[in-house]
């Protein structure tokens, strides 16, 4: 199989993006940033359990609700997945408008999602507390990354139509 130059582009792309944020994790963490985003999805989280009536509320990436608590630490939030979105969205050829309206609508999208995620574990927590580990690994972490891999591909078909 010949690969040729704009896919071999597109792969060095996408693997430079997740790369060097795997690269930079460690900056991230001494700056601030992870404990920053995983603080901010505490908040959000609570947030949504509050107006749910569920009594949530956040102090630090702890995250306490009548129903169940959790702490929140950097594989809850939904960082690799956009980064992963994101690297796919600039390593699809388009032009810049169409990544940034990519970005635009599909970064709040994962964070949604991953929002969802987190509320389902917290009822999961309280209605079957003996299944939360498995669903948390086995169901949801897979998930969230098809979900990011899913909106590029609905993103890179819809693109493709339109040419």
């Amino acid at each position: 199989m010949v690969l040729s130059r704009p896919l071999l582009r597109s792969w060095f792309i996408l693997a430079g993006i997740i790369g060097g944020f795997l690269l930079l994790q460690p900056f991230l963490v001494y700056t601030g940033i992870i404990s920053w985003v995983n603080n901010l999805t505490a908040q959000l989280l609570a947030g949504v359990l509050w107006l749910l009536g569920a009594g949530g509320a956040a102090q630090g990436t702890h995250v306490r609700s009548e129903l169940f608590s959790l702490e929140i630490v950097a594989e809850c939030t939904a960082v690799l997945p956009v980064v992963i979105f994101l690297g796919a969205v600039w390593a699809t050829p388009a032009t810049a408008r169409s990544r940034w309206g990519a970005l635009l609508w599909g970064l709040p999208a994962i964070v949604l999602f991953n929002l969802f995620r987190l509320l389902s574990l917290i009822y999961i927590g309280h209605l079957a507390p003996r299944w939360i580990e498995s669903v948390h690994l086995l169901v949801w972490q897979p998930l969230v990354i098809l979900f990011s891999v899913g909106l590029w591909l609905w993103w890179a078909e819809r693109l493709r139509k339109a040419l």
